[in-house]
Formats: structure tokens, sequence, C-alpha cells
């Protein structure tokens, strides 16, 4: 992790993209997707690309971290959507940090709101925490199901790759795994659409052979607009908002919606 991460940095990187900055004016980002690419049937997919943060690994067992650094109950359902919300707007202003430093410059103002030491350690503690999360009980009989029916599996995260390999390997989930694919390599957010395009170039397949399963209607939407297939896990109660396009398969476990994209018809 970096260690001279402050807020002025993130906040001057909402305010003029900084150093780093990506345009995407004129960019594949500023293109509708082809109708024929997001409207046409959905078939079964090559390859199943899986968010990772929450949809394949439960954080709740942060909490307890924050709470170890002195911050609230439940502090992490404030801290990981305001995160995400400066996440998104670095991204929609043309600019660009990775996941370590926007999440210490959000967990920094918030330890500093409750009058607490925002130093490296205690922002450390945090964000190593992500390397050792669990997977949800769910995913390994669904990565089992992709393989049985020789349908390839790769992720593709906010985070960085080599956290996400710790975690996949801390779960005995990296044999599953072809390819980890993170934003830093294109330098977008998701669900910016680049993200979603890169992930289809870089495994050689075009964008309607490959599907999108996450726990996130912002994230499904976005592999909705570059022409992907979509799953949607709706664990908990969880609704996916009507504001956005509704995935293509849903379901309340990772199975269920692992099920339901392979009974797609067939390319």
């Amino acid at each position: 992790m970096k260690s001279n991460i402050t807020r002025r940095r993130l906040i001057s990187q909402l305010a003029v993209g900084g150093v780093g900055s990506v345009s995407v004016t004129g960019s594949a980002a500023d293109q509708p997707a082809a109708p024929a690419s997001r409207n046409a049937p959905r078939q079964r997919p090559q390859i199943v690309a899986f968010d990772v943060i929450e949809t394949l690994f439960d954080t709740q067992p942060l909490n307890p971290v924050l709470r170890s650094i002195g911050l609230p109950k439940d502090s992490l359902q404030v801290w990981f959507p305001r995160f995400l919300r400066d996440a998104m707007a670095l991204e929609v202003m043309g600019g660009f940090l990775p996941f370590s430093e926007v999440a210490s410059a959000s967990l920094e103002a918030l330890l500093t709101e409750h009058q607490l030491d925002a130093n490296r350690e205690n922002i450390d503690k945090v964000l190593s925490a992500f390397g050792g999360l669990k997977a949800h009980p769910d995913v390994k009989p669904a990565f089992d199901a992709l393989r049985e029916a020789r349908v390839r599996i790769i992720t593709l995260t906010n985070g960085s790759a080599d956290t996400t390999r710790k975690m996949l390997t801390g779960a005995g989930l990296d044999g599953f795994v072809e390819q980890v694919l993170s934003i830093e390599e294109v330098r977008h957010w998701k669900p910016s659409r680049e993200v979603y395009l890169h992930a289809a170039k870089s495994m050689g397949i075009a964008p309607q052979h490959l599907a999108l399963v996450a726990a996130h209607d912002w994230d499904t939407a976005g592999a909705h607009r570059a022409g992907l297939t979509t799953g949607g896990v709706a664990r908990e109660g969880r609704r996916f908002s009507s504001a956005m396009p509704q995935p293509d398969v849903m379901g309340t476990t990772m199975v269920e919606v692992v099920q339901a994209l392979l009974a797609l018809p067939p390319l």
C-alpha cells in the first residue's frame, strides 16, 4: 500500500483529473454500444467474469477491523459506499487513482470526521484485511458447475490483481480462475464501459460471448452497456435498482445465477 495518500490529493483529483487522468473524450466510452450486441438474444457464455469484492468475498469481517481502530459499529456501511462514490466521481471527471489510494483517502476522511487518528498504521490495518476475506459459501459450488460445463472463469475487479490473487488462493479458488483482470490495467473504474471491453479483448472474444456476474446493479448495468451477458446475485434480499438495466439472469445465490447462465441457448 502507498503511504503518502492524503485527502487533499483525492480532492485535487476530483477537481481537475490530476496526474494519471485519462481522457475518455471521443473514446469508446462515449459511444453507445451497438444495438445488436446489447439487445440480441442472450446465449450461453464462453467465459464468465466475476466481480470480486462482495460478489465472491464477504466484506462483513471488515466491520470489526474498523471497530478496532475506533470507528462506530457498522462503519463499513458508511465507508465502503463513500469510497465507491469517490472512485466513480473520479471516473466521471476523467481522473484515475487505484483502489488502495481512493480507499485510503476516504477512510482517512471518515476517521478525521470522528476525531480519530488517521495514521498510516490504522489505514493499512483495514486495507490489508481485504486479503484475508472469506469467500461466500455458494462460490465454490458455482465454480464447480462452470468447470463441469467447460465454461472458463476469470475475475474482473476494481481492486488490485495482487490482492485478488491472494484472496483466491486463501479461499482455495485460484485453481478455477484462468485470469485475474484489474481496472488498473485499463485505468478506468467499473462501471465504465472500457473495463468490460478490455476484459473481452484480453480474453480474445467478442463481448457478447462474455458474461459478467456481480452483486452490484451498477456493475451489471455497465457490463450490459458494453454488450456482455449479465448475471445478478441478489443475496439476503438485496434488490437491484429499477433505474438501471436489469441483469439477463438473476438469482439469490451464485449457484442459481450460474445455472441460469448455463441454461441459455448454446452458441
